[in-house]
């Protein structure tokens, strides 16, 4: 992961019709939307509410999964198993990870 791209750009393309516009315009959907989704996230742990969390995860989730970026989905993943199991100090351990792979992918969505 160290100097790899985050999300797989000609998959992205591919599910794209190979629009870039278009991917530039859902790139910069998600960078706007990106914090809020963390924010929920945030909340939803904070207020130890699992029906939340997971919703909140699988928004976050959704969203990367438009461009492929199975670190973030799978850390995202690991957050919400930890909720489900009511281990929320793992949970919150693993928000740190999310958010530096979130800030990592927007700079790199932003780049496009």
């Amino acid at each position: 992961m160290n100097g790899e791209p985050l999300f797989d750009l000609r998959s992205t393309l591919d599910n794209l019709g190979n629009d870039v516009e278009i991917l530039r315009v859902v790139a910069a959907t998600f960078v706007e939307d990106a914090p809020r989704l963390l924010a929920d996230l945030r909340t939803a742990l904070a207020d130890r509410d699992v029906s939340m969390v997971i919703r909140a995860g699988h928004s976050l989730k959704g969203s990367a999964e438009n461009f492929g970026a199975a670190a973030l989905i799978r850390t995202v993943e690991a957050l919400e198993e930890a909720s489900r199991a009511d281990d929320f100090k793992s949970a919150v351990g693993r928000l740190g990870e999310i958010d530096r792979l979130l800030a990592r992918l927007c700079a790199e969505l932003q780049a496009l």
